[in-house]
């Protein structure tokens, strides 16, 4: 069946029979078509249905137009297609419209309501459909509730309320009534498919906590996955950008808290496996480009994960490897700042002027030095970041040189060079090149996020001071990479800034912040963007010097805070119903 809006196709039917009705009968001859009774009295196409409704999943990572990754749509990178107009290039400057948005690729809207189209179809007919025993018909009931809860939040994390469609909706449907549901609306029903995964238990061997036993059953959905989207739908209700007084921040630390603990309990926990030889500098760094294994015998940490090998390599990678396209996202020194030093304090406070070429140094930061930026650094920076000196191959044989005349010098002309002066390591092994790719997958979901969202509602439902279990959470994450413990008697509002922060460092790269910044209503901040020169010096010394890459970003105001619908969409439900479903601005 060719994939097709939800609210579309079915506004087409609709009219096409209407436009029939007064024709001469045509008799009826076998197109060779199924019907439903055929599909769901039959076990294996019950499955197959199944599966069609796991179509509409989407690798995420580097799915945009020219695998442009997330992060330079928000203040984490540069991309270098600014030469190109590339469509972070053209989300930057303002020049995205309803009828042509370059953040919505795939197109969310469409892909979404398609699967969760299926899903209604296959919930409405699976109690009474041929499968292969009782545990079968639960697991897969499950799955699909499972997936329309992920459909449903990749819909408001882009767009806010949206109508609820939870029935298998035929050409009888009458739109005219249709209504966008507010967010925490949609975010109760979410929470509530949800639960009906959890609430399956766990003799049923079809349906695990975590994804499948085999390589074929990569990304089937599992009670892990459950907590994960349940856990995000709490805290993104609960946020200043959607939080309407109906989802508190009690609610989500609830909510937030169970779906932590369920994960632990049902063997959940950091990856922790330090690397053997020169393959990564510590735990994290391997995490990134290591593969998840089904069943979670080594990877105890990934929930769910892209399908899709990435190749940041290729598409976001030093001009050194051989093969490489472009140098991609190139982190911001805005990202860079934010990493805390060894001694678990901030060195750059903020900055004293618009273009951020003057930092305010923290006092307290006793270990941070301007000319040697990159040392006693919160050891995420080195396996995140490619900086001037930072070391290619772990031998030391080879180093990453941004000077002038460096191998790996910025430029302003070339696309296999870096703007910023940095370049992405997070997901890239120095070992890929065009004979192969031995870079990590997407991670959609992992355990640590569980940990900092449950922080952050809890913070957030206190007042006075942090909890003691706010500051475990936190800090179960900071052990990790060995990074100091946040200390007792700290205040709500001084928690809120590590706990964002720890997010924007933990999950670089990983299209958080993209999200994060909106639900804090902190986009007008993604103002400027810097990078930074190395300047040789004498017998090999270098100094550094902050540089403006772009202080010109436009897409900083209350219209980007959602993405529009698309503009045929807003249109058609207008026509239908009256009303305008489009988002403020667009």
């Amino acid at each position: 069946m060719k994939r097709q809006h939800i609210i579309s196709s079915f506004m087409l039917l609709m009219l096409t029979l209407a436009g029939l009705s007064g024709c001469t009968a045509i008799d009826e001859i076998d197109d060779g078509r199924i019907t439903d009774k055929d599909v769901f009295s039959n076990p294996k196409k019950v499955a197959g249905y199944l599966n069609y409704c796991y179509a509409n999943l989407t690798g995420r990572g580097d799915v945009l137009q020219n695998n442009t990754l997330m992060a330079a749509f928000c203040d984490e990178a540069f991309d270098v297609l600014n030469l190109q107009n590339g469509i972070a290039f053209q989300w930057g400057n303002g020049q995205a419209t309803a009828f042509s948005n370059p953040v919505s690729s795939p197109e969310w809207w469409g892909t979404c309501y398609e699967g969760i189209r299926k899903c209604n179809k296959f919930l409405a007919n699976i109690d009474d459909a041929v499968t292969y025993d009782e545990m079968e018909r639960e697991s897969f009931r499950a799955q699909a509730y499972g997936l329309r809860a992920y459909y449903y939040l990749n819909l408001i994390k882009n767009f806010g309320g949206v109508p609820l469609l939870l029935d298998n909706t035929g050409i009888d449907f009458d739109y005219a009534g249709l209504r966008r549901a507010s967010f925490s609306d949609c975010a109760r029903q979410i929470i509530s498919d949800c639960e009906k995964v959890l609430d399956v238990p766990d003799t049923n061997i079809k349906l695990t906590w975590f994804s499948g036993t085999t390589d074929n059953e990569r990304s089937r959905f599992s009670k892990g996955m459950a907590c994960a989207i349940m856990s995000e739908a709490a805290l993104y209700a609960a946020s200043p950008l959607n939080n309407d007084g109906t989802f508190t921040w009690a609610m989500a630390a609830e909510v937030t808290g169970r779906a932590l603990s369920l994960a632990k309990a049902h063997g959940y926990a950091l990856f922790k496996t330090k690397p053997e030889g020169q393959e990564a500098l510590n735990a994290y760094d391997l995490y990134f480009t290591t593969r998840s294994d089904v069943g979670g015998i080594t990877d105890t940490e990934t929930i769910m994960e892209a399908r899709n090998q990435l190749a940041i390599w290729l598409y976001s990678g030093l001009p050194i490897i051989s093969g490489q396209i472009k140098a991609g996202a190139c982190p911001s020194q805005e990202l860079v700042d934010c990493y805390e030093t060894k001694s678990g304090v901030r060195p750059i406070l903020g900055y004293s002027d618009e273009q951020h070429l003057q930092p305010i140094l923290n006092p307290e930061a006793k270990d941070y030095n301007e000319q040697r930026p990159y040392d006693n650094r919160d050891p995420r920076l080195e396996a995140t970041i490619y900086h001037h000196n930072s070391l290619f191959t772990l031998d030391g044989k080879i180093k990453v040189d941004t000077r002038p005349t460096g191998a790996c010098a910025p430029s302003a002309t070339s696309i296999r060079n870096t703007r910023t002066g940095y370049y992405l390591r997070k997901f890239n092994s120095n070992r890929s090149d065009r004979t192969a790719n031995y870079d990590g997958y997407y991670k959609i979901f992992r355990l640590a996020e569980l940990y900092l969202n449950h922080a952050e509602a809890l913070n957030e439902a206190s007042e006075g001071t942090t909890p003691q279990e706010a500051l475990d959470a936190i800090n179960e994450v900071r052990s990790r990479v060995d990074m100091p413990p946040i200390g007792m008697g700290i205040s709500v509002d001084e928690f809120r800034e590590r706990v964002r922060n720890e997010r924007r460092v933990e999950f670089a790269f990983e299209e958080q912040r993209f999200y994060d910044v909106r639900r804090w209503k902190t986009l007008n901040d993604d103002k400027v963007l810097t990078g930074i020169e190395v300047i040789p010096g004498r017998l090999g010394r270098v100094t550094y010097k902050r540089i403006l890459i772009d202080d010109n970003r436009k897409a900083n105001t209350d219209k980007y805070l959602r993405l529009p619908i698309p503009g045929g969409e807003a249109n058609r439900l207008k026509s239908r119903t009256g009303i305008d479903f489009q988002n403020p601005g667009w």
